[in-house]
């Protein structure tokens, strides 16, 4: 009887697989009604066919840790002063990164399903990535012209690229298949196009700072990123320049003393309730409180870590974070499987996008509204859960 329900089950024509290699589409328009419409539809399926066949109980991976973070979350969202800000960020920051451990440990996963899900990852960043080339060409190429492609926030949408630049160069140096490592060279080459033409210096320096860190375990993957570091230097020359430029004059330079404001500012608003926090989205109610002067206007901290423990306070923050540290753990932790060439692709590129976005939460809110960026991150540590347990290292 099993057997027949899970034949009747694979003929369903839409399947929570299929609308999951769906989901990265959506992240094209940059749009998080639309990526939680998707996931939630892709729950929605998971539950019909378990109802309907019996074929697998639903589990909830965390089952502990995730009752606190929602429990928690819901006081966050009652001391919100805006009730429709509160809901918004509840469901965008929290019941959907839950939702989405949910389908990743209850997805009939496999080698190929998640393949395809990698290559609709990669897909949605050549459209982003050749709709920013086509506005660069579009408004003259001008050197100082930062392009956000389809996303409002050109700072989210490179962090979102830098992923997909790390799973890309992982699969171009552990694939044989030829015409797949062409897929992936042509891949990376537009991603490395749409990250530069953001001209997120805290994304570049996060991708430096990962590559730097894999270079000790991998030395072979310094010829191929040279290489595409060399063709993007030689095409965008005035742009790397003026970026760094304004690093090297950090003091005149508005964005980055506005980002320091931003910091110091938030440091003082959590410094009066440090344990409890003020509510999702309340930065801006109380900016003016520490601070009266801002060189640039600065509606967030700018800063990932100090924008949560403000908002969920610093004992909602360590329940919050507590998975990402644990999945950034687990991602270094897989003994011999890292040598396991079902594995190794995935954990190699999940640790480069690790140590990336642990650099780039410095300089913006990645979990957050905007974009993408907090599916994708909780994609990243539900993915990383899900692949330890197929190794048959959960404990």
């Amino acid at each position: 009887m099993p057997g027949n329900l899970d034949i009747a089950a694979d003929r369903i024509k839409i399947t929570p697989e299929i609308l999951l290699l769906l989901t990265p589409l959506t992240f094209i328009a940059g749009n998080w009604y639309l990526s939680a419409l998707s996931l939630m539809s892709v729950f929605g399926f998971l539950l019909v066919r378990n109802l309907t066949f019996r074929d697998h109980r639903i589990t909830i991976p965390n089952y502990f840790i995730w009752m606190l973070i929602l429990t928690w979350g819901l006081y966050s969202a009652y001391i919100t002063p805006k009730p429709a800000v509160a809901a918004k960020y509840y469901v965008c920051t929290i019941f959907i990164p839950f939702i989405i451990f949910i389908i990743f440990d209850n997805v009939r996963l496999n080698d190929k399903l998640l393949m395809r899900f990698v290559d609709a990852l990669l897909l949605s960043g050549i459209v982003l990535s050749f709709y920013s080339v086509y506005l660069f060409i579009n408004y003259g190429m001008q050197s100082n012209l930062r392009v956000p492609s389809f996303w409002n926030d050109y700072n989210i949408l490179a962090a979102y690229l830098m992923i997909l630049f790390m799973f890309n160069l992982s699969f171009i140096l552990k694939t044989k298949n030829s015409t797949r490592k062409l897929f992936y060279l042509i891949t990376i080459i537009f991603i490395l196009l749409g990250i530069y033409l953001t001209q997120t210096r805290g994304v570049w320096l996060s991708i430096i700072i990962s590559l730097a860190v894999f270079f000790i375990k991998r030395p072979k993957i310094i010829i191929p990123v040279a290489i595409l570091f060399g063709l993007l230097l030689l095409l965008f020359y005035n742009i790397i320049e003026d970026r760094l430029l304004s690093v090297i004059y950090f003091e005149q330079d508005k964005s980055s003393l506005g980002r320091v404001q931003a910091w110091l500012s938030s440091i003082l608003i959590i410094e009066k309730n440090p344990l409890l926090g003020f509510g999702f989205d309340t930065y801006y109610l109380y900016r003016d409180d520490v601070m009266q002067y801002f060189i640039v206007d600065v509606p967030h901290p700018h800063n990932t870590y100090l924008r949560s423990i403000l908002e969920m306070g610093l004992i909602g923050a360590v329940l919050y974070y507590y998975l990402i540290f644990k999945a950034v753990y687990y991602s270094f932790n897989f003994g011999n499987y890292v040598n396991n060439p079902d594995y190794s692709k995935y954990l190699d590129a999940l640790q480069l996008s690790f140590v990336a976005l642990l650099i780039a939460f410095n300089f913006e809110p990645y979990l957050s509204l905007f974009g993408g960026s907090t599916a994708a991150v909780w994609i990243l540590v539900a993915l990383t859960f899900r692949i330890r347990k197929e190794a048959g290292l959960e404990k």
